[in-house]
């Protein structure tokens, strides 16, 4: 049993007619994913989608799923015009959230880089969440560009406009992570858990730590085996 899961996963994984053939096949099956989606909204899924959700919503959205992705019970929301969602070869995600809310957003994940549980990344108001290739993410991480609502000055001016998010390459970050509106993130990062990210993390090979988030060790790196 353990040889024929192990070959399927290496069809699936392949770039040949017959595993693109098996992929829509398998993202097609009655019963797996919903999706929904209006008119002039494009859906390209080249990568493996299990028990997913996507939700379409205005027009010239576009959601890019590459070749060696694997997606399962993970929920996409567009709602707005001229958004896009990439993800890059060889990402993983169980139980992550993609939200995209207005015109002209970006969320893109580069290569490699993993989602292990409950995520929720969500872009407002045309800005952009760039994450960096080789990069693993635990549980209960929150990425916001953005608030829900307006905070206004005295005279009652808006005052927090959304900004973008960028992450690294290589970086880790642990359980409940918070990662707030305009911070950037240094490769060959960790972030520990509970942490809230205020602002930049700049140094390379650096834990941070705490709420806000400071350094706490440096000329460190990290590996995802033990």
């Amino acid at each position: 049993m353990g040889k024929l899961k192990r070959g399927l996963k290496n069809i699936f994984k392949g770039d040949t007619a017959f595993s693109r053939f098996l992929t829509r096949l398998y993202n097609n099956l009655p019963f797996n994913n919903r999706i929904r989606r209006k008119r002039g909204n494009t859906l390209s899924a080249c990568g493996v989608m299990k028990k997913c959700k996507i939700t379409f919503g205005g027009k010239n959205n576009v959601v890019e799923i590459e070749k060696g992705v694997l997606l399962k019970h993970c929920n996409i929301i567009i709602s707005g015009n001229n958004n896009k969602l990439i993800l890059r070869k060889g990402v993983y995600g169980k139980f992550a959230e993609f939200c995209m809310q207005d015109n002209g957003n970006l969320i893109e994940v580069d290569e490699g880089t993993g989602f292990a549980g409950k995520i929720h990344l969500a872009c407002i108001e045309g800005t952009k969440i760039i994450i960096g290739k080789d990069c693993l993410f635990s549980s209960e991480i929150v990425f916001r560009t953005g608030d829900s609502h307006s905070i206004l000055d005295m005279d009652n001016n808006r005052i927090n406009f959304a900004k973008d998010i960028n992450i690294g390459n290589h970086v880790w970050m642990g359980h409940r992570v918070l990662i707030n509106k305009g911070v950037s993130v240094a490769d060959n990062t960790i972030i520990g858990t509970g942490a809230i990210v205020t602002k930049n993390l700049e140094e390379n090979n650096c834990v941070y730590a705490g709420v806000p988030a400071k350094m706490v060790k440096s000329g460190v790196n990290w590996a995802s085996e033990r």
